[in-house]
């Protein structure tokens, strides 16, 4: 009969097997923890993409209101909103002022900022420059509708960053049918 001898400790083997698990795992964490680090930043562009909706779909209901109402060949027409707001609109679409019309299309703890980092759930600029200040943040074509754009951004960022979504219309056109652009720049986010 033979004896059994009990092992001590580990294998050269087993040894080299784990440290060559824990190295793959580490260049793994090292490649794959960038992506998973900048969640903050993708939840501040999935925000303003979400507020470029809200934007879009606000100005299509505004629009849509004043074809029905026949404000729509109207240079300066208020349209009045069932719970007793009113929304100034330039031939059928909304204004790019924020008190006269965006304060009562969206519904958003939004705070009226020019300067410095928002603190509320979302700031609002009305005065950007769309052919410096939005150049800057990324625009390859310029709109031609107007040079100045209303953007809102999120908490924790800025007027003057890229995470912000955008509505530019023409108010000195002529004639109806202008669509204003909505979009959004998250590449600052």
């Amino acid at each position: 009969m033979q004896s059994s001898k009990q092992q001590g400790g580990f294998t050269l083997i087993e040894l080299i097997i784990v440290i060559v698990i824990l190295g793959i795992l580490g260049i793994l964490a090292v490649t794959a923890a960038p992506k998973f680090l900048d969640i903050q930043g993708d939840a501040r562009a999935s925000v303003v993409k979400g507020m470029e909706g809200a934007m879009q779909s606000a100005s299509d209901i505004i629009h849509a209101k004043s074809l029905l109402d026949g404000t729509n060949a109207s240079a300066a027409a208020t349209l009045a909103l069932k719970n007793g707001d009113n929304v100034q609109t330039d031939f059928g679409y909304a204004l790019h002022d924020w008190d006269l019309a965006w304060i009562n299309m969206l519904d958003a703890n939004i705070e009226e900022l020019t300067s410095g980092a928002c603190t509320s759930e979302f700031c609002v600029d009305e005065s950007q420059d769309i052919g410096a200040d939005l150049t800057a943040d990324g625009f390859t074509t310029l709109p031609t509708q107007s040079n100045v754009a209303l953007i809102v951004y999120p908490n924790g960022t800025t007027n003057a960053g890229a995470c912000y979504a955008y509505y530019i219309h023409n108010e000195a056109a002529t004639a109806e049918g202008e669509e204003p652009t909505i979009g959004s720049i998250t590449t600052g986010c």
